[in-house]
């Protein structure tokens, strides 16, 4: 996939997260999409909220809003969320828990800070986009209390989503998928330096979430995605103590998919049709009956 020129890019394949509003109260960075990088692999969306005050909590409210032709990947360093949707599941999210909605032909959900919190709310949200033999998929919700947590070096790794391999070990996460990818969460205990494995069909990318990590000797500040493309069987990172990352990988698709406010599709018909039968209240996206705070005008962000 040709990477084109953006006024945010630090190096050939550096990009800054996009400060973007989530709601009219509350912003979050926006890592990708970026005009620069539209996608890796099947990721097309990267959304790091917080850390959010437990006294600011009320400004995380998401109403009610659609999606077609995506799962929703939401995972939490710290803090608490609330989920609800049209299929009338209403699920709470903690650290360590994966909640993962594919929204398939079309569904509606809302997430919202759960009140008296003790933590602050920090974590992210991936939109995963589903290839075209699976966009008209039926619309489904899977909690997981777990996924794979192991150790990397000096570092606590948790697989979000995929697989993982070493020459001696592997791993796998539960969460459905639909297309070759990864997730791989790595929380640095002290300074470390550590091989990667990777698939070398697979694009890459790593994202920084906290702290500061060299790969391959390229240095990455926090709150900023190093693009890896693909042809890689392995990455050499050097983590400061306390570095906290994101290692993203799939394999590309033919072509990016079209994006249109919460609507992914490899048509740009579809996108549109799915506008018009939100807009005017078409069953396919139904009701979410259980969120009970004031709605609001939907945010564009998710």
């Amino acid at each position: 996939m040709s990477r084109a020129y953006d006024e945010h890019q630090l190096a050939d394949s550096i990009y800054a997260a996009l400060e973007r509003p989530l709601t009219p109260e509350l912003s979050v960075r926006r890592v990708f999409p970026q005009r620069a990088i539209r996608m890796l692999g099947p990721w097309c969306f990267l959304d790091h909220f917080g850390p959010l005050a437990p006294s600011s909590y009320r400004l995380f409210d998401v109403p009610p809003h659609p999606h077609i032709g995506l799962q929703t990947i939401t995972w939490l360093l710290s803090g608490e969320l609330m989920h609800f949707d049209s299929l009338g599941y209403q699920q709470p999210l903690h650290p360590g828990q994966l909640n993962l909605m594919t929204s398939g032909r079309g569904i509606s959900h809302a997430e919202v800070a759960q009140p008296n919190p003790t933590t602050p709310l920090h974590g992210l949200q991936l939109w995963c986009a589903l290839p075209p033999a699976h966009e008209e998929t039926d619309p489904r919700f899977d909690h997981y209390p777990s996924v794979p947590s192991f150790t990397l070096g000096q570092c606590q790794a948790t697989l979000i989503t995929g697989s993982y391999a070493t020459a001696t070990q592997s791993w796998h996460s539960p969460a459905l998928s639909f297309s070759p990818h990864i997730a791989l969460l790595l929380e640095a205990a002290a300074a470390d330096t550590l091989t990667l494995h990777l698939q070398p069909e697979f694009e890459h990318g790593i994202y920084v979430l906290h702290g500061n990590v060299r790969v391959n000797g390229t240095g990455v500040p926090a709150h900023h995605l190093l693009d890896l493309g693909a042809q890689r069987d392995a990455v050499t990172l050097e983590l400061s103590q306390g570095c906290t990352l994101l290692l993203l990988g799939g394999e590309p698709f033919a072509q990016p998919v079209k994006i249109w406010w919460n609507f992914v599709s490899a048509s740009q018909a579809r996108v549109e049709q799915a506008q018009r039968d939100w807009d005017a209240g078409h069953p396919r996206f139904g009701k979410v009956p259980n969120y009970t705070v004031e709605p609001r005008e939907a945010s564009t962000g998710k």
